[in-house]
């Protein structure tokens, strides 16, 4: 689940480095001279511009800020603040320590300290968010002000993602396989209040998203074929999820497809549309009126690209509903 980082910059040097390294984010020019080919090859999957919004934080007094920044993970949302409000906010999209590349960024502080525990953020946005409305979202007395690097628990981060719409639709944070499954089987017997279900529950939904889009920008709708941001793909079961047995929620790589929010989707899931031996095919059994009969003859006998041996099952059942 993803989480909140909270990141004070009213004082000089945290001023600078906003400006410096994220309003004017870094070259990846400049990141080249010091990080290995593989990760420079990451970077450039998700900055095409070659433009890199980064930041970093210091160890700290006995290191006290290292295991925060051990806790931070693809997806987690870092808020900038100052002047009594936050007033940015960005994506985290990789990490890494690297203490030359800091210095080369930042410097060093007073204490002899640079900010070496650096990560990379994308989604840039810009806030005007009073501290007490924050506060209020997580819970906190009303006068409380943001102080030092911190990385929130889950609960508390939910709070503060959700009251401000904060979530990005492509970075993911990382589950894994066995958390995947450990998801299915907690929720398996409450099927009928999936659209209920929160914090933990959204594991399953961050799992099918990256195994689909690799926190890629742009991905393809498996119905009309179009490309699309990814924040305007859902990862669609083909057949209803509620439906499904513990054994096919856990086949993910062939239970869901990307279908795009201008409707495909509800075409899909509403049976207006199937897929019959890798074609789209209008439902003969469905009523249609002159503007939707038009809509779906724009991609009726497409081919269906995510159709095969091993998704065939799942199409033949939605066929027959």
């Amino acid at each position: 689940m993803n989480k909140v980082i909270l990141q004070p910059s009213g004082n000089k040097d945290a001023r600078e480095h906003y400006e410096n390294t994220i309003q004017s984010p870094v070259s990846m020019q400049v990141l080249t001279e010091y990080l290995s080919e593989e990760t420079i090859n990451q970077l450039e999957a998700f900055y095409p511009d070659r433009s890199v919004p980064t930041w970093g934080v210091t160890p700290g007094k006995n290191n006290v800020n290292v295991q925060k920044w051990g806790k931070i993970q693809t997806g987690d949302v870092t808020v900038f603040s100052a002047n009594g409000q936050i007033f940015a906010s960005g994506v985290v999209v990789l990490k890494l320590q690297h203490k030359e590349l800091a210095a080369q960024l930042w410097g060093y502080d007073k204490s002899g300290q640079t900010w070496e525990y650096i990560y990379f953020l994308d989604e840039i946005k810009q806030h005007a968010i009073p501290y007490i409305e924050f506060n209020r979202a997580v819970r906190y007395a009303d006068n409380y002000i943001i102080q030092g690097f911190n990385v929130l628990r889950e609960e508390l981060s939910e709070r503060i993602l959700s009251s401000f719409d904060l979530k990005s639709e492509i970075y993911l944070p990382d589950v894994s396989e066995e958390e995947y499954e450990q998801e299915i089987l907690q929720f398996e017997d409450h099927d009928n209040l999936d659209t209920n279900r929160s914090g933990k529950g959204r594991k399953e939904q961050s799992f099918l998203r990256r195994k689909l889009f690799k926190n890629k920008k742009v991905g393809v709708c498996g119905i009309c074929g179009n490309q699309y941001p990814v924040d305007l793909l859902v990862a669609a079961h083909i057949k209803k999820r509620s439906k499904c047995s513990r054994e096919e929620k856990l086949d993910y790589k062939n239970i869901v497809m990307p279908m795009c929010k201008f409707g495909c989707d509800d075409l899909f899931e509403k049976g207006y549309i199937v897929v019959c031996d890798g074609k789209i095919q209008r439902n003969i059994k469905k009523s249609y009126t002159p503007h939707l009969l038009e809509r779906v003859a724009q991609i009726e006998t497409r081919e269906c690209k995510h159709w095969n041996d091993h998704t065939r099952k799942y199409f033949e059942w939605h066929q027959q509903q």
